[in-house]
């Protein structure tokens, strides 16, 4: 009997990262600056983090079906203003909530649409979404931000708690097990992975490997959706230039997670991880003053390098 090759150094170290990663730099913050181990200070980080830890759950479905959209961010801004809008013109939440999460699963089933029908590569149609929703953005608020002044709705989606948990987690944790449901649990989840490592023999072994892209897409601008109320309820107000980073964050958290970026391997678990890291990242490099051009010069180190890891533990080929 042959006994199974042992995994490359690179492999488990690309398989490590996330946690390793979160672990360091939750001790280098800790002894660097007295208040970021404070217990307010961490819950409003994970508070702050659930936009980005629902957005990178939908692009966890969407790099798993072989796919990327880089539209997320300006998205998320042009929802949470229109959210805005809808709640300065009478709406109540109640009712402004669902259609902004409908606008956004429509966004997403476009791109989706688009990208399967249309056979335009995502990242093309995603760039294009994007410059849509940018303009849009600028378009209701004239580049000024809308403020939200409903209190019910400001405390609801981010200062409550349910059983001593604040809202917004509980509602992270809700997206998380279901999308974990999905993946591991369901054909169409299996299918989702299937599609992703090889569409031409999935499509032979009878898996409509369009509809589920486009399912992917789709549950990833519902979440885009989600992640736009907590930011509005976060921020107070929508504007179009709110979620700079959102984009480049989310694909982060993915692929820091381990996965393909050429489909066929995604772990949600591990992306919740990576979206952890990233938020802790942010927070700890505010609290020491870190300019933010400096910022984004250390996530984008941290996304070459987990790329690297990824490429040298697949053996430079397609995982």
């Amino acid at each position: 009997m042959t006994a199974a090759p042992r995994p490359s150094g690179a492999r488990l170290l690309r398989d490590a990262m996330p946690v390793l990663g979160l672990a360091l730099l939750v001790a280098v913050f800790g002894l660097s600056n007295e208040h970021f181990l404070d217990g307010r200070n961490l819950q409003r980080l994970l508070v702050d983090a659930s936009t980005l830890m629902v957005v990178a759950f939908g692009m966890t479905l969407v790099i798993l079906v072989g796919e990327i959209d880089l539209s997320v961010g300006a998205v998320a801004a042009l929802l949470a203003i229109v959210l805005a809008r809808l709640l300065e013109a009478g709406w109540a939440w109640p009712v402004a909530v669902p259609a902004v999460l409908l606008l956004g699963l429509l966004a997403g089933l476009l791109n989706g649409g688009l990208t399967v029908i249309g056979r335009i590569p995502s990242f093309i149609v995603s760039l294009g979404t994007l410059a849509v929703a940018t303009g849009l953005g600028f378009i209701l608020t004239g580049a000024i931000s809308v403020a939200i002044l409903d209190g019910a709705f400001l405390d609801l989606f981010y200062s409550d708690r349910l059983l001593g948990v604040p809202v917004p987690l509980l509602i992270v944790l809700a997206c998380f097990a279901a999308l974990l449901v999905l993946l591991r649990r369901t054909r169409a989840g299996m299918e989702m992975a299937a599609a992703g490592a090889n569409a031409e023999a999935a499509r032979l072994s009878g898996v409509p490997v369009g509809r589920r892209k486009v399912e992917a897409f789709a549950l990833l601008g519902l979440l885009v959706g989600v992640g736009a109320v907590l930011a509005a309820s976060r921020l107070g107000s929508g504007a179009p230039d709110a979620s700079p980073t959102l984009t480049l964050d989310a694909i982060a958290a993915v692929i820091i997670g381990g996965a393909s970026l050429f489909g066929g391997r995604a772990s949600l678990p591990r992306t919740l991880l990576g979206a952890l890291l990233i938020a802790t990242l942010g927070n700890g490099m505010v609290l020491l003053n870190v300019h933010v051009d400096a910022q984004l010069v250390v996530k984008g180190l941290i996304i070459l390098a987990a790329v690297v890891l990824e490429r040298l533990a697949s053996g430079g080929g397609r995982a």
